[in-house]
């Protein structure tokens, strides 16, 4: 007959040190989530005020390059030329930033959205082990009260 490959039983502290890092793992993960959740929060919130700025600046260099066009139609100088080459050099820089800021933020949501999922699950881990600890504690002490 072959020998059998029969596997040991597992020990208790084994079990028990498996338990408690699983459960340590949990806790650390859910930490780092909350750290990464008000870093990404921020940083997407510093990102919505520059893109409002840069809202306001395009909408005012946007009139401006309006009344620099009616000044170049009405008196065609050197000086009307340059206000309106100067405008229109600004609101290019300002739209690339617009453009820029946006990706920049839609990348940001976008990690924002899974980190608070991740959060959401590792949450929701760590209050059923806290609450089924609880009831198994619970239990315990029944069972000694009434012996």
């Amino acid at each position: 007959m072959p020998a059998s490959n029969k596997k040991p039983v597992a020990r208790n502290s084994v079990i028990t040190n498996s338990i408690s890092s699983a459960v340590y793992n949990l806790e650390v993960a859910l930490d780092k989530a909350n750290k990464a959740v008000a870093v990404r929060s921020a940083e997407s919130k510093k990102l919505l005020n520059e893109s409002r700025r840069l809202r306001k600046r395009h909408a005012t260099q946007m009139n401006r390059k309006k009344r620099a066009i009616a000044a170049e139609k009405k008196s065609s100088n050197a000086d009307t030329r340059k206000a309106l080459r100067t405008a229109t050099s600004e609101l290019n820089a300002t739209k690339k930033a617009i453009e820029k800021t946006t990706t920049t933020r839609q990348a940001v949501l976008e990690e924002l959205t899974g980190l608070k999922e991740s959060q959401k699950h590792a949450n929701a881990y760590v209050k059923g082990i806290y609450a089924a600890d609880r009831a198994i504690a619970r239990s315990n002490k029944k069972k000694r009260a009434k012996r």
